[in-house]
């Protein structure tokens, strides 16, 4: 073997330097496992934030009514629906030529909007009332079906497949009654003055008859050739046409936000069910009430009260007092006349004491929220009701019903909700009124 040969062997590595490598090796394995487990982490807690921001925040319960559940998504897609619902408004008035007739309406429906987590308190509160409707008519054995909102779409869209339903008569009110001789007695009555006389023109020349050039009209009409007028067709509303406006209406929706044709059908569902327990609820208020006729002088003390007692007993006029005294201008202008009302429709001590009284009394001081009322009694009978005073009724009978109903179960509203309120959709800026307008 040669010098050279010898030297290009190569040399049996050491102990040391074995072990060296097997350390450098070891760190690198642990280095390369430190890595893929930061990779892992961080991948990690990206998906949980994606997930967390998407999955989980709308699985999220914000408020709980009996065993059922709202959750954040449902909440989410109720806020943004009733959003657009004013926004559309709004645009609707803003786009008009009569804008300027609205804006006390459009600053009312701005503010609401710009203050969303009210606004989202509101919605929350009004699903809340919703499931304990359905609860309350789950007991009561009331349903809506698929044909029930079906029907309710079609009618929406004024798609009638057999035919336009026959509107409902309209309610024939009893006659009113006439003042007796003792209401008459009581009330100072303004005589309706007799309208002034006008003056009487001054005579006007009439054209002599021989001085004209007759115009003779012909009395049997000329059959000149017309054009024969052919009516336009009208396009035939089919159902067709009824759900491609549906659609057209989802498409819009969805422009602004996610929302499905099961979510608006779960919506019309919840006001259907609303409406049928309402019905049940107040089916047996009558339409003809016991109602008070009464007037009223509304004063801030109960020492000024006292004095207005006072000044009536000395024989003041009452309908006087009450322009000069009361601070219910809207009535103190009418000598303080309320009309008739039935019970419902004032604030409790006031509606106590006005029923409690005879015709032509005048009660003590009467204390609510408003001050301090003198009450006289004008009349007492049973009389129809009108529309609006029928309604308000069963609006008070209704909502009794839920107070009460809501009592009864277990209402838990989370926290959560004002984190995943949405504020969105908005006025356009274009559209928005500037403050102090």
């Amino acid at each position: 073997m040669t010098k050279e040969n010898i030297e290009r062997t190569p040399k049996p590595a050491s102990k040391k330097r074995e072990a060296r490598l097997q350390r450098e090796n070891r760190q690198k394995k642990i280095m390369i496992t430190v890595l893929i487990a930061i990779v892992a982490v961080v991948t990690l807690l990206v998906g949980f934030g994606v997930l967390q921001g998407t999955v989980l925040k709308n699985q999220k319960i914000v408020a709980k009514v009996g065993d059922t559940n709202i959750k954040a998504s449902q909440f989410a897609k109720r806020v943004q629906y009733e959003r657009l619902s004013y926004v559309e408004n709004f645009t609707s008035y803003a786009a008009s030529g009569y804008a300027m007739f609205f804006q006390s309406q459009m600053l009312q429906m701005q503010n609401a909007l710009d203050n969303y987590l009210q606004f989202g308190s509101d919605v929350l509160e009004k699903m809340i009332n919703e499931a304990v409707v359905a609860h309350k008519a789950a007991e009561m054995g009331i349903s809506v079906t698929d044909e029930d909102i079906e029907k309710e779409l079609e009618r929406v869209f004024g798609f009638f497949p057999d035919g336009t339903p026959t509107p409902q008569p309209t309610y024939a009110f009893l006659p009113t009654s006439t003042m007796s001789a003792q209401q008459l007695a009581i009330i100072t009555i303004t005589p309706t003055p007799s309208p002034e006389p006008t003056a009487t023109s001054e005579p006007t020349a009439t054209a002599d008859p021989s001085l004209a050039t007759p115009t003779v009209e012909d009395s049997t009409p000329t059959n000149a050739p017309t054009a024969t007028q052919i009516p336009p067709t009208p396009t035939a509303y089919t159902r067709d046409g009824f759900k491609q406006l549906f659609n057209q209406m989802l498409t819009s929706i969805n422009e602004q936000f996610p929302f499905t044709e099961a979510d608006f059908r779960a919506y019309v569902k919840s006001l259907l069910l609303k409406q049928k327990v309402y019905e049940a609820v107040t089916k047996d208020i009558p339409r003809e009430q016991e109602m008070v006729w009464a007037r009223h002088i509304l004063v801030a003390t109960e020492e000024e009260a006292n004095a207005v007692i006072e000044r009536l007993k000395k024989g003041e006029d009452f309908g006087t007092l009450a322009a000069e005294l009361s601070t219910d201008t809207s009535s103190g202008v009418n000598g303080g006349d309320l009309g008739w009302f039935s019970r419902g429709q004032m604030v409790e001590p006031f509606e106590t004491a006005a029923y409690a009284l005879k015709i032509g009394e005048i009660s003590q001081p009467v204390k609510s929220d408003f001050g301090f009322h003198v009450i006289q009694l004008l009349g007492k009978e049973v009389r129809a009701l009108s529309d609006s005073q029928w309604e308000t009724l069963k609006q008070k009978a209704f909502t009794d019903f839920i107070e009460a109903a809501k009592a009864d179960i277990k209402i838990e509203k989370k926290d959560v909700w004002a984190s995943v309120v949405p504020n969105t959709p908005a006025i356009p800026a274009q559209y928005r009124i500037a403050s102090g307008q």
